[in-house]
């Protein structure tokens, strides 16, 4: 016998950006430095308008949750309602999102099945040694050489063709080492690094492998070795029912429908939700000279808010009938 479905999830996040707005129109940032670059503004107004539109138009069965998250940019928000335990309250069937996506046509929905966005986690690594005099370096322990190593070390295990089984993007973001003090040999160094893959049992595996080795690396150099992971995303996994009833729903609505081939590169902490739950998250086509996300100059086109609000409308429908 068919279980009933009781419980669908909608989620939209709010987050501004420490960008400056190079926009001028009248609803610009007054805030210096901060502003709405991603388009969150956009997406927590749709959920609002969807709000409004089931007290209008209400559902016969089953409940619609509304989840306005906060701290999506540092994947932060997720991890905290989870561990709050709230959503334990509810038998969720279904758990949605959107995210506007410039480059494609307006209200196109983009979407795909299995792997949607990647695990993605950032680290800095700090290695302490001894500083020492520059002209006597040998009574130090000067973290040069664990450096090396280290960023060759993972340069080799990255591997950026995207439709590889063993997808692992290592992208290296600072390194530093010692100061501007000529007559010292430099005791400190920090490195810096994002990692993405596809699927999250897969960064586990590689995250893992990777502390093994640099811990190795600083053992045998003598260098003390503190690890700080941080803004760490879970894989957005959308099952192959929900990618259909996102499918199904923009037909309906006549919306043009683009399934990728590939998943975004971007992270995208609703994918804590897709690996405890099932559903799926899709993109909003935000126009074809649309600037991109995240640049100074992006502005989310209130346009194409009526098309998300009346496929979560439909999804809503499908899912709870």
């Amino acid at each position: 016998m068919l279980k009933n479905r009781e419980t669908i999830l909608f989620r939209a996040e709010l987050d501004s950006l420490p960008i400056a707005e190079k926009n001028e129109f009248s609803y610009a940032s007054k805030a210096e430095n901060i502003s709405h670059k991603c388009g969150h503004d956009g997406h927590m107004t749709m959920l609002l308008f969807l709000a409004k539109k089931l007290e209008q138009e209400p559902i016969s069965s089953g409940k619609v949750l509304l989840l306005f998250q906060s701290s999506e940019e540092t994947g932060e928000g997720a991890q905290r309602i989870l561990a709050s335990k709230k959503l334990e309250e509810f038998s969720i069937d279904f758990a949605f999102s959107l995210h506007n996506v410039p480059g494609y046509k307006k209200s196109s929905i983009i979407t795909k099945a299995g792997s949607f966005t990647p695990s993605v986690e950032s680290v800095d690594i700090q290695l302490t040694g001894k500083t020492s005099h520059a002209g006597m370096p040998e009574k130090g322990i000067n973290p040069a050489l664990a450096v090396s190593e280290i960023i060759q070390y993972l340069n080799e295990i990255d591997c950026k063709k995207t439709t590889d089984k063993n997808y692992f993007l290592a992208t290296p973001i600072q390194v530093k080492m010692g100061k501007p003090a000529y007559g010292t040999s430099a005791g400190e160094a920090l490195i810096s690094y994002t990692f993405r893959t596809w699927k999250h049992d897969n960064f586990i595996t590689k995250k893992e492998a990777l502390i093994g080795a640099i811990n190795t690396i600083s053992k045998k150099h003598e260098l003390y070795i503190q690890w700080n992971w941080k803004e760490s995303f879970q894989a957005n996994y959308n099952a192959e029912e929900a990618f259909n009833m996102i499918k199904e729903a923009a037909k309906e609505i006549q919306l043009n429908f683009i399934e990728k081939e590939m998943p975004f590169s971007w992270g995208e902490d609703f994918g804590s939700f897709t690996q405890k739950y099932k559903g799926a998250m899709f993109g909003l086509g935000a126009g074809e000279n649309c600037p991109e996300l995240h640049n100074p100059d992006y502005d989310f086109p209130d346009e194409i808010a009526e098309n998300g609000v009346n496929l979560f409308y439909s999804l809503a429908k499908k899912a709870l009938s």
